[in-house]
């Protein structure tokens, strides 16, 4: 199953996005539930580094597959964390969808600080 976890601060706003673990919905290679949050993932993440220049994710140990760690950067301006704060939301919204569609194989869980 895949897991995301969404940290909010406490005015609600998006910190950071932890996606771990594998669907599990179809065999190696041909699970259309992990490649929709494969997509949605490294989509959005390399829309925040091609467009704003600002990498959100952090480099995880490559024998822990199936995780992403996903922050808001400290030291943007106001105007560029406001859009990476967007990018996220829509990654979020994305993974959503495919969790309510697929429940079995993505939860969504939200931990406020």
């Amino acid at each position: 199953m895949i897991q995301v976890t969404l940290y909010r601060d406490y005015q609600r706003k998006l910190q950071r996005l932890v996606v771990k673990g594998h669907a599990e919905f179809g065999e190696y290679g041909k699970d259309i539930v992990c490649a929709a949050v494969s997509g949605i993932t490294i989509g959005l993440t390399n829309a925040s580094e091609t467009l704003l220049g600002v990498r959100v994710h952090r480099e995880v140990d490559p024998e822990a597959g199936g995780l992403l760690d996903c922050r808001v950067p400290q030291g943007l301006t106001p105007d560029v964390e406001a859009r990476v704060r967007l990018l996220l939301e829509a990654m979020a919204a994305s993974l959503q969808s495919v969790a309510d569609e697929y429940g079995s194989y993505v939860t969504i869980t939200e931990d406020s600080h």
